[in-house]
């Protein structure tokens, strides 16, 4: 449940996504804008993120400005070197500087997108600058090595870089498949590059509220323990 408390000189940017912010100084300007034009603000939206972007820049002064998470977990600062991008799931992306470049992009594999538990479209952040993400409860970041493989349960799937390879592949074993309890695929990363690994998806999450929730069978339950899960976070957005 962590905050993220931003300082800012006189006319330098931060932006978010809408619905993020806490509280910000007196003397900090908010602007409200699609950010990279209509398309970007579209497939934005179908990568489950905002349509709008919020920049904050102090005027008169230093400010400060301060945002939250939607769910239990981490926040994970990253400082990206020119053109290197960060590939991750949906609603990871918390704030950066006006630097950053935040867009969406669709997954490589047809299948993988279809499979992986986040969709055909995942977000896609770049260079030059500072970037915060926020992942579910506790996170791991593993360096692979170039042909390196790890696999990983595809809604512990936080980020990586874009040079890291990724697909779904099936759980082999009948077995494993029917009484594994991890679903029937992994995404496969194959390295060079970094990933992080988050210990508490917010899917499982919802679904585990929803066990304790009346009527938690079916879809009401799930929509009880996203109301509960809402309440718990604030209700933001």
């Amino acid at each position: 449940m962590q905050i993220l408390n931003v300082e800012l000189g006189e006319n330098e940017t931060v932006y978010s996504e809408s619905g993020r912010l806490i509280y910000m100084s007196d003397n900090v300007k908010m602007d409200t804008h699609a950010k990279g034009g209509l398309w970007a603000g579209i497939k934005r939206k179908f990568a489950g993120e905002s349509f709008f972007l919020v920049d904050f820049t102090p005027k008169a002064g230093r400010g400060i400005v301060s945002f939250g998470t939607e769910f239990p977990g981490k926040i994970v600062p990253l400082q990206l070197r020119e053109k290197e991008e960060i590939i991750a799931q949906k609603d990871a992306f918390l704030c950066s500087e006006s630097s950053i470049g935040f867009d969406a992009t669709f997954t490589r594999k047809i299948g993988a997108g279809l499979l992986g538990g986040e969709g055909l479209v995942l977000i896609k952040v770049g260079g030059p600058g500072q970037v915060f993400f926020n992942v579910g409860g506790e996170v791991t970041m593993l360096e692979l090595q170039a042909g390196q493989k790890i696999r990983v349960d595809t809604g512990n799937l936080a980020m990586f870089d874009a040079s890291v390879q990724y697909s779904v592949e099936r759980v082999k074993g009948v077995k494993n498949m029917i009484w594994g309890g991890e679903g029937l695929f992994l995404a496969t990363c194959t390295g060079p590059g970094r990933v992080w690994v988050q210990s508490l998806p917010v899917g499982e999450l919802a679904g585990k509220l929803a066990e304790y929730l009346p009527g938690h069978s079916g879809r009401g339950g799930s929509l009880a323990a996203g109301m509960l899960l809402g309440s718990m976070m604030g209700g933001r957005r």
